[in-house]
């Protein structure tokens, strides 16, 4: 049963035609189901998928990484072209995520989750399903979120913050959530920019779900945001679980791409817009 993975949205572009939007989005294509994870900022999904000669008819069910507008922007446009769609996501994916930017001294703090309010999604025909663990949500298909967090594990983005009633305080992006999914060619880690870092969900799929080999890891590794022991220490964990293909996106950052490319070499690959991945 091949399964397809087609990039909508990324920061780069694969080849000419398509275009690049700060963000992430894949469609799935498993036998007679079509899933989208993520939807991008909103504008290059339409855009690439009319480049590709694609479109979302029968779309099974949207599944969202973490609430953060890069990734929930065209979550609305998506819902009016399909209609009534469940959409599975971690309960707090409408936290009112914020960016600490002190170099704005007019408005240092920029509100960055979901332009949208579930209210309205809903009255467009999303059925949300809220999901904050760990959890087969249809056969070879897992929605991975709630995992154990080592803080030395952890990405050290201190731009993001939560209000409270003190002002502000770090924010724990406890929406961040995986996909793992079954395919022909074993399993693959589908990421949207683990938040919860990439290592402790390595480790949680290892430990909580008896998972010891990866055909691949694709998307988001917010490795931008380590230092290169760190990024030392990625490659050793996937080389662990016996990676085939690393496909990285989004916010892995030119030096995590650099060093995975070095050492991974034909094992490796920019997942940028317009790649399309048969497993």
């Amino acid at each position: 049963m091949e399964t397809m993975i087609t990039v909508l949205c990324d920061n780069s572009i694969s080849k000419s035609g398509f275009v690049g939007e700060h963000g992430f989005s894949i469609l799935i294509k498993n036998a007679d189901k079509k899933y989208l994870f993520d939807t991008g900022p909103g504008m290059s999904l339409p855009l690439n998928l009319k480049t590709l000669n694609n479109d979302l008819d029968g779309l099974s069910a949207i599944f969202l990484s973490h609430g953060h507008y890069d990734h929930t922007g065209g979550l609305k446009w998506v819902i009016q072209q399909v209609g009534r769609v469940e959409v599975t996501a971690h309960p707090a994916i409408f936290a009112r995520h914020m960016l600490l930017d002190p170099e704005n001294r007019i408005e240092p703090f920029h509100y960055i989750g979901c332009p949208y309010t579930q209210e309205e999604l809903e009255d467009l025909g999303a059925i949300f399903n809220f999901i904050d663990h760990t959890e087969e949500i249809s056969p070879g298909l897992w929605f991975v979120a709630g995992i154990d967090r080592n803080p030395r594990q952890l990405p050290k983005d201190t731009r993001l913050v939560l209000p409270n009633e003190k002002g502000f305080a770090p924010d724990p992006m406890e929406d961040d959530a995986s996909l793992l999914m079954e395919t022909d060619s074993g399993p693959v880690l589908i990421l949207g920019c683990a938040h919860s870092g990439v290592l402790n969900i390595l480790d949680h799929i290892k430990e909580k779900m008896g998972i010891g080999k990866l055909h691949a890891i694709l998307g988001g590794t917010h490795l931008m945001f380590y230092g290169p022991e760190y990024i030392a220490r990625a490659i050793n964990k996937f080389e662990e679980f016996s990676v085939d293909l690393v496909a990285v996106s989004h916010c892995t950052g030119m030096q995590g791409v650099i060093e995975l490319s070095k050492h991974f070499a034909a094992r490796f690959m920019v997942a940028s817009a317009g790649s399309v991945l048969d497993f």
